[in-house]
């Protein structure tokens, strides 16, 4: 996907696909008289509604080795996913991602990723109002299973903006050879997190918390990403997006002000030098939210102390890079695709504390991947991992990951 969001792409090829759909038949209706009306009752207007269901379904198998503990393996679907596409008419548009979990404790989990209205207003100008996924840096605004040639998850990503609940507008300008794209919104935005019952990794105190429904204060996030294509074959793309929530604490507590600021500077660029194409993608985000003194709880004595204010900041990054022989003769050859990457994350950090407790448990991390894929079709890859994750002060964690995905 080297241009644009998820969304707009879904737009764009799902308004091709349903073209081709047979409008839903419509049948006349008579009276008492046996004689039809001049004007139908609710006739549909501005095109028959179409309707598409794409998807996917995901299997994976890992061997996990972390030092000093004996190797662990296993088989697991990773998940069934839904994404209805419904056409209304030529100008409005029902976008959902539905997904059905099951490596969730107690059973699997049906969850909905997206539920989105779409007008199109003109043909650079979509207006949408939903739950939806905003453009976030290249993890979260392009890469998905599809996209994402490395099988693992690149460590420091999806940690910024998440599913929200808003409205906004996006689109994309010609002008001239090159190209730009746009979204922005207005959304509920994060709510912090500023309590628990437990210290270590499950102590979310200072983190942001994303995917409600309901505004936990009277503030809205504002949020967008601009990227620009700058060849005319639109082979590079260079997007900056980010978001400002003013506000992230429940209203009427002393949290309330607390504000966040989260951005990202993402590059995405292919090219085929006959026969080998190369693709090259890169990643930087940070979240900034301001520093406040937390409470938690010990679960020793269920009495509340207070975790000092700290720099709460954290970022990541990756770059990677794959190799495919697409203008090779011999099939097999042109379908295997060789993929590496590296990359970091740097969690908030207490400053002069002496030897107190990493923040939310976690410690600084890097990664490097390795992935070799085979392509049996555009639409069935079938991913082979090797993934190192280092910790600062912490074991190294070593995982080979064989994938299977199926769209649909």
């Amino acid at each position: 996907m080297k241009t644009g969001y998820k969304a707009q792409t879904m737009i764009v090829l799902g308004g091709l696909l349903l073209q081709s759909l047979c409008t839903i038949p419509l049948h006349a209706q008579s009276d008492s008289t046996g004689t039809a009306p001049s004007e139908i009752p609710n006739k549909a207007k501005g095109g028959g509604t179409k309707f598409l269901l794409a998807g996917k379904a995901q299997q994976s198998w890992t061997n996990t080795k972390v030092d000093g503990s004996p190797n662990s393996h296993t088989f697991y679907p990773d998940a069934l996913m839904l994404m209805p596409l419904v056409k209304l008419n030529d100008r409005l548009f029902l976008d959902a991602q539905i997904e059905v979990d099951p490596n969730t404790t107690g059973g699997a989990a049906i969850n909905l990723n997206e539920m989105i209205v779409y007008f199109r207003a003109t043909n650079c100008l979509n207006i949408f109002a939903g739950d939806f996924s905003p453009k976030y840096g290249m993890y979260m605004g392009v890469l998905d299973d599809f996209t994402n040639r490395y099988a693992t998850n690149p460590i420091g990503m999806n940690r910024g903006p998440g599913t929200q609940t808003g409205i906004g507008v996006q689109g994309g300008i010609q002008a001239g050879t090159t190209k730009l794209n746009y979204q922005f919104y207005l959304a509920n935005g994060p709510q912090l997190l500023v309590d628990s019952t437990t210290q270590g990794n499950s102590n979310p105190t200072g983190q942001l918390s994303y995917g409600n429904y309901a505004d936990n204060n009277n503030n809205k996030a504002i949020g967008g990403s601009i990227g620009f294509l700058p060849l005319s074959n639109s082979n590079l793309q260079i997007d900056i997006s980010g978001q400002v929530a003013a506000k992230t604490g429940n209203l009427g507590t002393m949290y309330e002000n607390v504000s966040s600021t989260s951005w990202a500077a993402d590059l995405n660029y292919y090219h085929l030098f006959n026969p080998l194409m190369v693709r090259v993608q890169a990643e930087y985000n940070s979240t900034v939210t301001q520093n406040k003194t937390y409470p938690w709880k010990s679960t020793a004595d269920s009495t509340k102390s207070l975790v000092p204010a700290f720099n709460n900041q954290l970022s990541g990054w990756f770059v990677g890079a794959t190799l495919r022989l697409a203008g090779v003769k011999s099939v097999i050859l042109s379908n295997f695709e060789l993929g590496a990457r590296v990359g970091g994350y740097t969690p908030p950090q207490y400053t002069g504390l002496g030897t107190t407790p990493a923040v939310w448990g976690e410690n600084p991390e890097q990664q490097t991947t390795i992935c070799l894929t085979y392509w049996f079709t555009w639409k069935t890859p079938l991913n082979f991992a090797y993934d190192v994750l280092k910790t600062t002060g912490g074991p190294t964690i070593t995982t080979y990951t064989a994938r299977l995905i199926y769209f649909f």
